[in-house]
């Protein structure tokens, strides 16, 4: 794609949002290298931005919504459905090289479960005419555009190897399964979360239906929207399986058991080291996505993991990346408040 093409398209995701407001410059660059199509709310979204935040990388921020909604009969697709967005991660994908997710896990790792056309974080390096999807991918290659003010992907190659490995683990988690499913035994989920999700589904495959009918012509687009609404299909299926939801719950406890075990008896504040890195900003999204959905009690009896919690909530880009897009962008959750002294900058 040249330039003239990825400035239109890019322009025209852009414009498919309803608000320009929620389209800024994060930064003191009016014209910076990187563009953000991401969501407050979206834990992969998070993680981006606490690196740009780390790496102190100003961006044209695209805050989208992510939720379909009705509007009298009418089906308002969510934003990162628009036309020119899916070109755009289409674009990307090409690049990963890999097939469209064609079921569901609960988790989001384009490296396990296949490409999805139709999600956030996207980036745009107007600079290298790169678009690039995929959380992780994003946050390497922002990593690996300068080595200042802090590398989070070490050089050298044990101590780079370890990062990967904790970023690897914690790419895998099923965190949609966590976000959406109701739990039989212990729903500890914010009632208007739960209230939101109860028809999430629907709202989200009749939005995709909606932009197959628009968009009928484009086989590209219709195949894109088809290979989500099976992935959403998926996800529905299994909402309320209580044997999903228990072994999805169970392997998230067994992984913080691991985690005990990698951070008992270290010295070293960090999982990798001495040196905050990516693993952190990793480990520090998603043990913030636990506490919101009420799931902190996992580490009562992991006190290594208690401990490692209470330095990721001092580090700023996570208290104002992670914690309180959190508390600005879903529904309130009490079991945020155990984290917001000392943590909480404002309320939106």
């Amino acid at each position: 794609m040249n330039t003239n093409e990825l400035n239109a398209l890019t322009a025209r995701a852009r414009a498919a949002m309803a608000d320009s407001r929620r389209s800024t410059v994060v930064g003191d660059d009016h014209a910076p290298r990187f563009e953000l199509f991401h969501a407050a709310s979206s834990l992969c979204s998070q993680k981006v931005r606490t690196v740009l935040a780390e790496k102190a990388l100003g961006y044209r921020s695209n805050d989208m919504l992510i939720l379909s909604a009705m509007d009298g009969d009418r089906i308002v697709p969510a934003e990162h459905y628009s036309p020119s967005y899916v070109k755009l991660r289409l674009y990307a994908g090409r690049e990963i090289g890999t097939t469209f997710v064609d079921g569901y896990s609960g988790r989001t790792s384009v490296e396990t479960e296949g490409f999805d056309p139709c999600v956030v974080p996207l980036l745009i390096d107007y600079e290298a005419g790169r678009v690039i999807a995929d959380s992780l991918r994003i946050c390497c290659y922002l990593d690996s555009v300068s080595s200042e003010p802090i590398r989070l992907v070490p050089e050298d190659a044990d101590a780079r190897a370890l990062v990967m490995q904790q970023a690897a683990i914690v790419d895998r988690i099923p965190n949609g399964a966590l976000l959406y499913g109701f739990h039989p035994d212990a729903d500890r989920r914010p009632e208007a979360l739960k209230s939101v999700m109860a028809t999430v589904y629907d709202a989200k495959i009749l939005a995709l239906e909606a932009m197959i009918d628009i968009n009928a012509s484009d086989a590209d687009l219709v195949a894109a929207y088809r290979a989500k609404i099976s992935k959403e299909q998926g996800g529905k299926a299994v909402c309320h399986d209580a044997g999903f939801q228990r072994s999805t719950r169970q392997h998230v406890m067994d992984l913080l058991r691991e985690l005990e075990r990698t951070l008992a008896g270290r010295a070293a504040p960090w999982i990798t080291g001495p040196s905050f890195s990516l693993a952190d900003v990793m480990w520090g999204v998603n043990l913030t996505r636990l506490a919101y959905l009420g799931l902190a009690s996992m580490w009562d009896e992991l006190p290594a993991v208690s401990r490692y919690m209470g330095t990721l909530l001092k580090r700023p880009s996570l208290r104002e990346e992670v914690v309180q897009a959190t508390l600005d962008s879903l529904p309130p959750s009490s079991y945020m408040d155990a984290l917001s002294g000392g943590v909480r900058l404002h309320v939106a």
